[in-house]
């Protein structure tokens, strides 16, 4: 078996505000296993401030296992998902079946898979226009970034009043059927969470990411502003699901093969989160068109009924293939292996 690596970058058509700063510019390592008749295909792409390893960490630990493909795979989070991604796909290609059928056993009858759209303007009206806009482009959710920082990595000056206000302006842009999704990225502590969420807690809002670093605090904000709070970062250690669901402070997953050891990990964790009564939503790492692809099929296994976040590909300036691309919020669900 032979391993190659393609280091890429791709920037954004504007700036992503995150509670970790602005994103940019996304570099990555695509990774391609096999050989002329089969290859599967990984990506690692770390972000700064997400808690996984440096890009120079994913490209050297890529970099040594593809010298020695039969020997153990990388430790570090990213380089450790594209390896399996990359593996789990060439496994697809061999049996001729999709990745999703591979995970779920099963051949999907869906022809396409619902995308949620991604909002981060700082400023109320241009945040309620572009989610507006994402509406009427067919997603049927759209996730708002909250906590954010500004553009040049400064914290955001917004009060946890004036956040409420931007936020109950964005539901207000969105019709009745468009659900609406918030994520802090853990930017808040727990005061100004239920500051800012008590008064938007009456709209019709489907859960709120992360509000702090803290999940000791999420079961009590859940009951103080009447809201499901849903886990993403926390997720990575093996143990978490089960000792946040025992605490009662999450109903949603939110899982991201590209952080998580990949598309088996991913799958086996949102099973998981279903028994213990979590629903799961899979998202992007903001990759690549492998990423993409991974994150895609993983939640046609995963729901194929729900709303993913998987539609990051309409965030780059560059365009990307149409099979990662959201049309009318929707992706294309592949019926055969590539």
């Amino acid at each position: 078996m032979q391993a190659t690596l393609r280091e890429f970058e791709l920037v954004l058509a504007r700036p992503l505000l995150t509670a970790h700063g602005a994103i940019a510019v996304r570099r990555g390592i695509e990774i391609s296993v096999g050989d002329d008749a089969c290859v599967g295909r990984g990506e690692a792409a770390p972000l700064p401030g997400f808690g996984v390893e440096t890009y120079s960490e994913a490209l050297a630990a890529l970099e040594r296992w593809a010298a020695d493909p039969e020997g153990e795979p990388p430790r570090e989070p990213c380089a450790a998902a594209a390896v399996e991604s990359a593996l789990t796909q060439l496994d697809a290609e061999i049996e001729g079946v999709t990745l999703a059928t591979l995970l779920a056993g099963e051949v999907p009858t869906q022809r396409r898979i619902a995308t949620h759209a991604l909002v981060s303007d700082l400023d109320p009206e241009a945040a309620a226009q572009r989610a507006s806009r994402a509406a009427a482009a067919g997603h049927l959710a759209v996730k708002l970034k909250v906590a954010a920082r500004d553009p040049d990595g400064s914290a955001a000056a917004a009060t946890a009043a004036s956040e409420a206000a931007r936020i109950a302006a964005v539901r207000r842009a969105l019709p009745a059927g468009v659900a609406l999704r918030l994520d802090a990225n853990g930017g808040w502590d727990r005061s100004t969470a239920v500051k800012a969420l008590r008064p938007v807690g009456h709209l019709d809002i489907e859960f709120i990411e992360e509000p702090t670093p803290q999940p000791a605090d999420w079961a009590q904000i859940s009951r103080t502003v009447g809201l499901r709070v849903a886990a993403d970062e926390h997720l990575r250690d093996p143990g978490a699901l089960d000792r946040l669901v025992e605490v009662g402070a999450i109903e949603v997953a939110v899982l991201k093969p590209a952080v998580l050891g990949g598309p088996h990990a991913t799958y086996d964790l949102a099973r998981r989160a279903a028994m213990r009564g979590v629903r799961s939503v899979v998202s992007t790492f903001i990759c690549g068109p492998a990423g993409l692809r991974v994150a895609r099929d993983t939640a046609v296994a995963v729901d194929p009924r729900g709303v993913h976040g998987i539609g990051t590909a309409s965030l780059f300036a560059e365009a990307l293939p149409e099979d990662v691309t959201p049309a009318g919020g929707y992706l294309p669900i592949p019926s055969s292996a590539s």
